[in-house]
């Protein structure tokens, strides 16, 4: 191998960590999807009340992204169809539609998701072929209160996140050149 060949070599080799890498975490108090089950499992409907709903970090107040439902959006979250039957439906959910505008549901959804290009440096710069990981957890919690009191519960979720996405592109740089091409109309 020629002498001056054998730097760009060496550079080409490292490039790997020059691929773009992305985060996207919705600001929570939990680094895991563990921790998150655990403090929404310390959530006893009929017992517990929002000040400790907050204090375990199901904060609607200061948790970003918080969905906040009135009573028919909870019905209608909880409910399949509005005609099941009185004895099927939760006696948390009966409380909330008797209440009506006391009546508030929280849906939440802290996660913590990592997006990493991987592979072939030169491949991906020059868009022929990009493989993306995505890894991480995402956990969904609705809490319904009545009168300052929790009377249900739901939650659901991803504990573990992993995905591979493959992008080929046979003509590279070119790929998109046609498209930009063609008169607006």
């Amino acid at each position: 191998m020629k002498l001056h060949v054998l730097p760009i070599v060496i550079m080409l080799a490292g490039c790997a960590s020059m691929l773009p890498t992305s985060r996207q975490d919705v600001k929570n108090n939990w680094e895991d999807f563990e921790q998150a089950k655990h403090a929404y499992d310390r959530i006893v409907p009929y017992q517990t009340d929002m000040a400790t709903v907050r204090e375990l970090g199901f904060d609607p107040a200061v948790t970003p992204n918080v969905q906040i439902l009135n009573h028919s959006q909870v019905v209608r979250a909880v409910l399949p169809s509005p005609l099941q039957e009185r004895a099927a439906i939760p006696p948390g959910i009966l409380d909330c539609m008797k209440a009506q505008d006391g009546c508030v549901g929280y849906f939440m959804e802290p996660s913590r998701i990592d997006r990493k290009r991987v592979g072939n440096f030169m491949l991906d710069f020059l868009n022929f072929k990009r493989d993306t990981l995505t890894t991480g957890w995402k956990f969904g919690a609705l809490i319904v209160v009545v009168n300052d009191k929790v009377v249900f519960k739901q939650w659901s979720g991803r504990p573990r996140i992993e995905e591979t996405e493959l992008r080929s592109n046979p003509l590279g740089p070119l790929q998109g050149l046609g498209e930009g091409l063609r008169p607006t109309p």
